[in-house]
């Protein structure tokens, strides 16, 4: 007698409905995320099931299957991690929102941001924020915060915060970065930025300024959206961990900042007492 319970875990994604045909396309990428998928979330491989009887969801079956192999690629297998689990409020959203996206880069994203949601405490849903402002970025604006997030030099402060230094850059590096030479759509890209709150050096910071004939760009990293990218790169540890290498104490960067204003005072006084020995003469 065959036994229903095997034949029925055998089938996590409900291929066998839709015949052989369709096993024959996706069984092989599916079996490589299924043992995945069966420790961190269940109820993800159901509403991916539900992609495979719709011609019209293939385009985004492909799409998840390379999310989560990437996933699943950044997630090490081992008895601690076997308690680890996504909120199926989580891995759902990704899901939907991540199975729509082409974009290699913009995938990698995605599938840090479902390993760093993989945690022992299930009940964990703070990764939706990054869920929803992970689904608005245009790949040009996914390149901008990775650069921002990658070269600004991290401050840590007294209490644990950290935010990113001040970070401008002229538009023909921003060009090179973004790879998008139109400067209407880098504008508009930046104050979308600005308006997701993850760039911006203090009120009213962030992007470009439209007296600034050089057209320099505030691209400072917010405290929030360090915090997105350390979670893309599927880290759950404490940022301070992941930007070690990358990072001053607020009494090392005012120290520095101090260091600044007294050499450009001292220049400027050289400057004036040259100017003031000319007139002399």
């Amino acid at each position: 007698m065959k036994d229903d319970n095997a034949s029925s875990s055998q089938d996590l994604f409900g291929i066998k409905p839709f015949g052989d045909a369709t096993n024959a396309i996706v069984n092989k990428s599916l079996e490589a995320i299924e043992a995945f998928l069966k420790l961190v979330c269940v109820p993800a491989c159901e509403e991916i099931g539900k992609m495979l009887g719709d011609n019209v969801r293939s385009f985004r079956l492909n799409n998840i299957i390379r999310i989560l192999s990437k996933a699943q690629d950044k997630f090490e297998f081992n008895e601690e991690k076997l308690q680890f689990k996504v909120h199926p409020r989580i891995a759902l959203s990704i899901i939907e929102n991540g199975s729509l996206i082409d974009n290699e880069n913009l995938q990698e994203l995605w599938a840090g941001l479902f390993v760093s949601s993989c945690t022992i405490n299930v009940q964990s849903d703070e990764n939706l924020i990054f869920v929803d402002l992970l689904k608005q970025l245009t790949s040009c604006e996914a390149k901008i915060i990775k650069y921002a997030c990658e070269n600004s030099k991290k401050i840590l402060y007294e209490n644990g915060l950290i935010i990113g230094d001040d970070l401008n850059i002229e538009c023909k590096d921003l060009i090179s970065i973004s790879g998008v030479k139109e400067i209407h759509i880098l504008d508009h890209d930046l104050d979308h930025l600005r308006s997701l709150e993850l760039i911006g050096s203090g009120l009213g910071g962030g992007g470009f300024i439209a007296s600034d004939n050089n057209l320099t760009a505030d691209i400072t990293p917010t405290p929030l959206a360090l915090y997105m990218y350390v979670k893309t790169q599927g880290h759950n540890f404490d940022p301070k961990y992941f930007w070690k290498s990358n990072m001053i104490s607020i009494q090392e960067h005012t120290a520095i900042k101090e260091a600044k204003q007294k050499e450009e005072a001292e220049r400027l006084k050289v400057e004036i007492e040259k100017i003031n020995a000319i007139r002399n003469r």
